[in-house]
């Protein structure tokens, strides 16, 4: 870490693993299903501690949706402990569009896409640029 990220205490937002709570996938699951054949949007709600990221929560705000796209409406405080965000896509795929990561640039540390048939096993994780990155359910 570099000068001005200790400066700047950015060293508290950096972790090396993902940990998202089994009530928030259930939560994703629920949503991307009550959505179908729509996109739903949120944003997750977490800390790190220890260099690891847990997701704690999910973060409801009004959002448009289609078949093809979701825009949310962002009026969060600062402090609100936003970590990234979740989304799905109303096929099997949980790859992300240009869209879908010019987004996670904006919005968080990870984001995640659930695909159809929507279940813990078609959740993807994804940093700020688009990587994949893993994670794990607790």
């Amino acid at each position: 870490m570099g000068f001005f990220a200790r400066l700047l205490g950015l060293e508290n937002y950096a972790f090396d693993e993902v940990f998202i709570r089994k009530e928030v996938v259930f939560g994703i699951i629920k949503f991307a299903k009550s959505n179908y054949p729509k996109e739903f949007s949120a944003f997750l709600r977490g800390r790190i501690k220890s260099r690891k990221l847990i997701v704690e929560g999910i973060i409801y705000q009004n959002f448009q949706s289609s078949e093809n796209s979701s825009v949310i409406t962002t009026n969060l405080p600062v402090l609100s402990g936003r970590v990234g965000t979740a989304h799905s896509h109303p096929g099997p795929r949980n790859a992300p569009s240009k869209a879908d990561i010019e987004f996670f640039s904006k919005y968080g540390s990870v984001n995640l896409i659930i695909g159809k048939p929507y279940a813990a096993e078609t959740i993807a994780a994804y940093d700020g640029r688009g990587r994949r990155i893993s994670f794990n359910i607790i």
